[in-house]
């Protein structure tokens, strides 16, 4: 026995007057809405306290990597390359000093700190001192050598809280090490993780 189409449950759907037609009610989207709605109202804040935290790490790890690559474009070329921090300027910026000259020129790469946002610039945030218990000191620059090793120093970066910072230490074997301040205080150097 051959069964029609219009003895299927479909065709008896379709006589019946009902349509197998799927959607929303207006009801259905406006409740949806309204849980959405205060879902991002209660975790807004906290995005809005995470934010420059987040923009401040972001700049620390950029500037690891761009000093890991001031070394081993130092060393592919057989020649110095000099990482010049400039603090003169608010939020200051950063370059790669190819022809050593101490002036940003076209065609050095340069990084702004005002591109992260939230107020990321050089500064030492609550931290008086580093982990050694000596004063803060900015490093001007950093010159990696054809070897891959370079002079010794710190940058302090730090955000609009004031209250963390990011200390981006070079040894003199070119190695790089990030250390974040927590901010607590009264300090203590088990702060410096």
């Amino acid at each position: 026995m051959e069964i029609s189409s219009k003895t299927t449950m479909h065709g008896l759907y379709c006589r019946a007057g009902r349509h197998d037609q799927a959607g929303f009610t207006m009801l259905e989207l406006i409740m949806v809405t309204v849980v959405i709605g205060v879902l991002a109202a209660f975790a807004l804040p906290n995005i809005i306290d995470w934010l420059p935290n987040y923009r401040l790490k972001a700049a620390a790890r950029d500037l690891v990597s761009n000093m890991q690559k001031a070394r081993m474009q130092a060393v592919k070329e057989n020649s110095n390359i000099v990482v010049r921090f400039n603090d003169g300027i608010k939020p200051g910026f950063y370059y790669f000093d190819t022809n050593n000259d101490a002036a940003f020129t076209t065609g050095e790469n340069r990084i702004d700190f005002s591109s992260y946002g939230s107020d990321v610039d050089y500064g030492t945030g609550n931290a008086a001192s580093n982990w050694n218990g000596d004063n803060c000191a900015q490093a001007v620059s950093i010159t990696y050598n054809s070897r891959g090793t370079s002079n010794a120093g710190t940058i302090y970066i730090q955000n609009q809280d004031n209250d963390i910072c990011y200390a981006i230490t070079t040894r003199s074997t070119g190695s790089i090490k990030m250390r974040k301040y927590n901010g607590d205080l009264p300090f203590n150097k088990n702060n410096w993780n």
